[in-house]
């Protein structure tokens, strides 16, 4: 068993954060690899929330830059990568998420959930095997448990074997948890899925498919819930300044080889 290490030969860098440019295929052919070579790893689904956050806190930071998987997640991830040339398209967390549900369902591997309310757990336990055929979900715990908890229950998690392991406790608290979790089971692939959980269980709702696509779900959240306002004013601009910034320095370094 060992931390699987990924290759796809396309990793990029968002102000000094690995971000891969990988499709939800290939995303998953990634873990469903990790799982036949009885590996382990942590896929992380970067936005610019993170990268601000990773910014302010070295432990964060540490945990994005071990990860051996960082999918664009945000609508700022990508705008950065176009800035760079890159030809890519969003590919959200709770989208991978879903569809590596589907994916263990299809490979018998069984699965595991952690975080959300007690409430939303109880309901995605009794719905999501309806909702996906096949799926062997050996484990819930929600996010309500105790810092002396958590040996107690990764411990759980590896002894019942739970080859993928959907983390929704939000940032930083769900990479924390990931972090420690690797150091005791060696056979999982661990994904921080963020307020998933809570939209399968129809408590908060996606944006509708055009706001998606024109890369306003982040405008859509804050529409809906205007107390996210002042950390995403705190955030949005001090990331789209630092990629502009750096796209033009960028720019300034190119022209300068270009003139000697």
């Amino acid at each position: 068993m060992a931390f699987m290490q990924t290759n796809t030969g396309s990793r990029k860098q968002v102000l000094d954060y690995p971000v891969d440019l990988v499709n939800k295929r290939e995303a998953l052919e990634i873990i469903a690899n990790c799982w036949q070579t009885n590996g382990y790893m942590h896929v992380v689904t970067i936005n610019a929330e993170m990268v601000i956050a990773g910014q302010a806190n070295k432990k964060l930071s540490a945990i994005v830059h071990q990860a051996n998987l960082v999918i664009p997640d945000g609508a700022g991830i990508i705008f950065a990568l176009k800035l760079q040339g890159c030809r890519i398209s969003r590919l959200p967390g709770i989208e991978l998420a879903r569809a590596s549900l589907q994916q263990a369902a299809d490979k018998n591997i069984s699965v595991a959930l952690v975080g959300s309310s007690p409430e939303v757990l109880s309901y995605l336990e009794h719905i999501l095997p309806k909702e996906i055929p096949g799926l062997k979900l050996v484990f819930c715990q929600d996010g309500y448990f105790n810092p002396d908890e958590e040996d107690a229950i990764m411990e759980k998690i590896n002894n019942l074997r739970a080859q993928l392991v959907l983390v929704a406790m939000g940032i930083p608290r769900q990479e924390y948890f990931i972090e420690k979790a690797l150091k005791i089971t060696r056979h999982t692939v661990f994904i921080g899925v963020g307020g998933s959980f809570d939209v399968w269980a129809g408590k908060k709702q996606r944006a509708p498919q055009i706001w998606q696509t024109c890369h306003l779900e982040w405008l859509y959240r804050l529409l809906k819930e205007p107390w996210r306002f002042k950390r995403m004013a705190s955030t949005l601009p001090n990331f789209a300044c630092q990629v502009l910034i750096k796209y033009v320095q960028n720019k300034l370094i190119t022209f300068k080889k270009d003139k000697t």
